[in-house]
């Protein structure tokens, strides 16, 4: 199966190796990677790494106020070898733990420090809870793993020595935003074991046992993605023709922050904390609501249409999901979802047939090497072709201006151009997109079909002009202006200190 070559990233990909090497720096006075294989930062994630610094060294002042345990300069890692073959060969298998090491001189007591971009504490933004089975793997690595130095190759194992089993195991959490501190494991390396046996070595055995393939987000580190049958392949559709960027994933999300900003698009793509009040404004949350609620009706077995009574009962205060409405949001919320009605699209959905409701779909453009995602909010079959369904919801009675519905709504542009070309299946002829937009004064739908060739190559346009300047950016500069007062990564943003942005709030996620 062909493989692409490495192409490094503009920036480093990965936020908290950025936190991690200034650690090194302070402990050990250098770095521990391969300088080679250090990308440089982007501003942005600069300012978030001095801040999360600032918090970890608070953080350790209550974890080790004696100071008795020591950073470890080396990685922990577990081997394990398979029996020989005929042929003499044993296969290595490694677990190596991604985090600050730290044990006290006589090594009794080893420590493992996870790091978490937001809060460690449970119920704040940002926390979450982490995997009973990585916490147990993190635990046994650390009771029984020996220390040793990174490859000289990355593909080599590690040459592990100094395995000294200690007393007592620890594993704990730091957030970076706040310096909280999350203990997750506590316990002697008998313990670490059996929580490893029970929850960890099943996952484990079924990740390496495993032999099919789920196209996703994740194809974008794949090293055997360019040749994989099992992910769809689109070649041209974002119109660019430039091999040479490293492989990244593109959703229309992703354009359009960019078009907004194109720092603000990087500083979301890895992950920094944002601030969720400020991205889920009232309207904001009022449109997720409404289409969460869509969605569970949509999903209900038997499958029916939607009716005026599918509405929330009480109009002025009623939840889903994560969405909480109360007042003039509410019972406007609740007033678009009765619109909903008329216009539902499993009323013409084939019978027998599944509507599919926020599938991801993945697809790879081997001409600019992206891994391209999308969740159309519905997909159903009417008359055997495929329709793709897009539902929006406004306050506003009337459009406002005279802007093509596809540019409008990129999505909509990038799902005329999947069905055009055949990728979803079914009866193309018939195949068409529909934008829905539901109103106080009703719903809106627009139909568009791709046997409109002018309608097709209106939305490759729309795609490739949002699409080109993305690609070929290598420094995903800030973009000044009146919008930065409702970024939510604002805090982290190169040019924070001299726009008036609105100040950090108790939102950051």
């Amino acid at each position: 199966m062909h493989r692409t070559h490495y192409k490094p990233a503009d920036f480093e990909p990965f936020a908290l190796a950025t936190v991690m090497r200034r650690l090194d720096v302070l402990e050990f006075g250098r770095v521990r990677e391969d300088p080679t294989r250090v990308r440089p930062s982007h501003p942005g994630l600069e300012r978030y790494a001095e801040h999360a610094v600032d918090q970890y060294l608070a953080a350790v002042k209550s974890l080790d106020p004696g100071g008795e345990l020591l950073p470890d300069p080396q990685y922990w890692v577990r081997q394990s070898r398979t029996a020989a073959d005929p042929h003499g060969n044993r296969t290595v298998y490694e677990l190596r733990v991604w985090g600050r090491c730290y044990a006290n001189r006589e090594r009794t007591v080893c420590e493992l420090r996870l790091l978490r971009f937001g809060s460690a504490q449970p119920g704040k933004r940002g926390s979450g809870e982490r995997d009973p089975a990585e916490i147990a793997m993190a635990a046994y690595v650390a009771a029984y793993g020996g220390r040793a130095a990174e490859p000289t190759r990355w593909r080599d194992e590690h040459s592990v020595r100094d395995a000294v089993t200690p007393q007592r195991v620890r594993v704990v959490e730091i957030g970076c935003l706040d310096g909280s501190v999350g203990p997750l494991f506590d316990g002697t390396p008998d313990e670490a074991e059996a929580a490893y046996r029970r929850l960890a070595a099943p996952r484990l055995r079924a990740t390496v046992d495993a032999v099919h393939r789920r196209p996703g987000s994740g194809c974008v580190t794949c090293r055997l993605t360019a040749g994989c049958s099992d992910l769809p392949r689109t070649p041209g559709i974002l119109g660019i023709k430039d091999f040479s960027r490293p492989r990244r994933t593109l959703s229309v999300t992703d354009l359009r922050r960019y078009a907004n900003c194109p720092a603000q698009e990087h500083l979301r793509r890895i992950h920094l904390p944002y601030d969720k009040d400020i991205e889920h404004n009232h309207h904001v949350a009022r449109g997720h609501a409404v289409h969460a609620w869509l969605q569970r009706l949509h999903a209900r077995t038997p499958r029916r249409p939607c009716t005026v009574a599918d509405a929330p009962a009480e109009r002025t205060d009623w939840r889903v999901d994560d969405w909480h409405l109360t007042g003039d949001d509410a019972e406007l919320g609740a007033r678009l979802i009765a619109r909903h009605a008329a216009v539902c699209p499993l009323r013409h959905a084939d019978p027998g047939t599944t509507p599919i409701a926020e599938r991801l779909l993945t697809f790879y453009d081997p001409e600019a090497d992206v891994v391209l995602t999308a969740k159309p909010d519905l997909l159903y079959r009417s008359r055997g072709s495929v329709v793709w369904r897009e539902i929006k919801s406004t306050k506003y009675r009337r459009p406002l201006g005279n802007k093509d519905v596809l540019e409008q709504y990129p999505q909509a542009a990038l799902a005329l151009v999947l069905l055009a070309e055949g990728m979803l299946g079914g009866d193309v002829r018939h195949s068409r997109v529909e934008v829905e937009i539901l109103r106080p004064s009703g719903p809106d739908l627009e139909l568009v079909s791709p046997r409109q060739a002018d309608r097709i190559a209106t939305a490759r346009q729309v795609i490739r002009d949002l699409a080109a300047p993305w690609h070929g950016d290598r420094r995903s500069n800030p973009n000044p202006g009146r919008h930065c007062v409702r970024c939510e990564v604002a805090r982290w943003c190169p040019a924070a200190d001299t726009l008036p942005v609105s100040s950090p709030s108790s939102g950051l996620h």
